[in-house]
């Protein structure tokens, strides 16, 4: 923990954030009239200052030490709404949550940012909850899963990071089971680009065609999974799994490596069961 006052050893840690590491930009709270940028979840290109901010998955820059590394990422070990969760015993709702989606192909530009492997969404495409209409920034991938059901976690997960003109922020999460080779990401999987690199691909794709039909969901409020850990997310979990290959999981490890942060406390939260 970074306090202001204290001990030698917190007096050396603050000298370590100041020192090593760059500013880290502000993300918008879960209301209204803060602007809103996310390095990493949103799409937007990171500032050169945000490319200075080191955090890692694992080792002293890992999940455990992420508040230590800037004062800006205290939340994620201060933070009450944190993600990913375990989905546990859900509160079921008669009242269905109507989530259309609103897909259209885009072309494949890909980014290895280090963290994950992203795919910027340039089509005007977007998702409506409750009428609300939330725009498609981008989507990436999680292996293993972040969140479990039930303690159960999943080979892969896929993130759709949607955000409105106010910035509040929606992301939909998709679990990845083992199975036949995913024709639709093979596109994605068989050029993925090393750490730093980008690369566009010349065809399309539909991110509404690697979804399942079924859009029954689990809903709660929580965090972005990555520093500074945002919180007033809203969730979207859906409970129908998509299949990819053991071969191709293989190869995101091999270029990525294991990108999960550990499931995080419920605290007085409802999960909604929709």
């Amino acid at each position: 923990m970074v306090t202001t006052e204290g001990s030698a050893f917190n007096r050396i840690i603050r000298f370590w954030i100041v020192s090593g590491c760059g500013l880290a930009v502000s993300i918008q709270l879960w209301t209204p009239g803060f602007p809103s940028v996310v390095q990493g979840e949103t799409g937007t290109p990171p500032t050169p200052e945000q490319l200075q901010a080191h955090w890692s998955y694992r080792g002293i820059e890992g999940p455990d030490h992420w508040a230590m590394l800037r004062q800006d990422y205290l939340t994620c070990e201060k933070g009450s709404q944190q993600s990913p969760i375990n989905i546990h015993l859900p509160q079921h709702r008669d009242n269905s949550e109507t989530i259309v989606f609103h897909y259209n192909p885009t072309q494949i530009n890909s980014t290895n940012n280090g963290h994950t492997l992203q795919v910027d969404y340039k089509s005007q495409s977007g998702l409506h909850v409750n009428d609300r209409k939330y725009h498609l920034r981008q989507f990436h991938f999680h292996e293993p899963s972040e969140h479990q059901v039930e303690g159960k976690t999943y080979p892969m997960e896929l993130h759709l990071v949607h955000q409105d003109p106010r910035g509040h922020i929606v992301v939909v999460a998709v679990f990845m089971e083992v199975g036949p080779e995913n024709a639709l990401l093979k596109q994605v999987f068989d050029r993925m680009p090393q750490s730093g690199q980008s690369m566009e691909n010349k065809g399309q794709l539909n991110v509404r065609n690697l979804l399942p039909t079924n859009t029954h969901h689990y809903a709660y409020r929580g965090s972005l999974t990555t520093p500074p850990c945002t919180e007033g997310v809203l969730w979207i979990v859906l409970k129908d799994t998509i299949k990819v290959s053991a071969s191709q999981i293989k190869r995101f490890v091999s270029t990525i490596g294991d990108n999960a942060r550990p499931v995080q406390p419920l605290e007085d939260r409802e999960v909604l069961d929709y």
